[in-house]
C-alpha cells in the first residue's frame, strides 16, 4: 500500500476501500473495526502504568486526610530525589 493511498483516505471522509481494508489494519496495528470507528481503539498501555493507576484509583477512596497524608509524602519523596521540577510543582519559598 503506498503513501499516496493512505494520504488520500486521511483526507477523504470515505471509508477505504474493502480490499485494502485488512492491509491498512495491519499496518496501523488496529483490527478493521477499530478502524472503521465500529468499537473503540484500545489502550495499550503499559502494564506497570496500569498498575500504578489502580493504586492510585485506590488512594482515592481513602478519607480526605488520609489523602493528604499520602501526597504529602510522595511531594517529599519526589523533593528529596530532585524530581519536583519534573512535574510542574512548586514549592512555596
Amino acid at each position: 500500500m503506498s503513501n499516496r493511498v493512505i494520504a488520500f483516505h486521511e483526507l477523504d471522509d470515505s471509508q477505504p476501500p474493502g480490499a485494502i481494508l485488512i492491509d491498512l489494519a495491519k499496518a496501523l496495528g488496529v483490527t478493521t473495526d477499530e478502524l472503521l470507528g465500529v468499537r473503540m481503539l484500545k489502550d495499550k498501555a503499559d502494564p506497570m502504568a496500569a498498575r500504578l493507576v489502580k493504586r492510585l484509583q485506590r488512594i482515592e477512596r481513602l478519607p480526605p486526610a488520609d489523602q493528604r497524608a499520602v501526597l504529602k509524602f510522595l511531594d517529599a519523596l519526589l523533593e528529596s530525589k530532585g524530581l519536583v521540577g519534573d512535574l510542574g510543582i512548586q514549592t512555596g519559598a
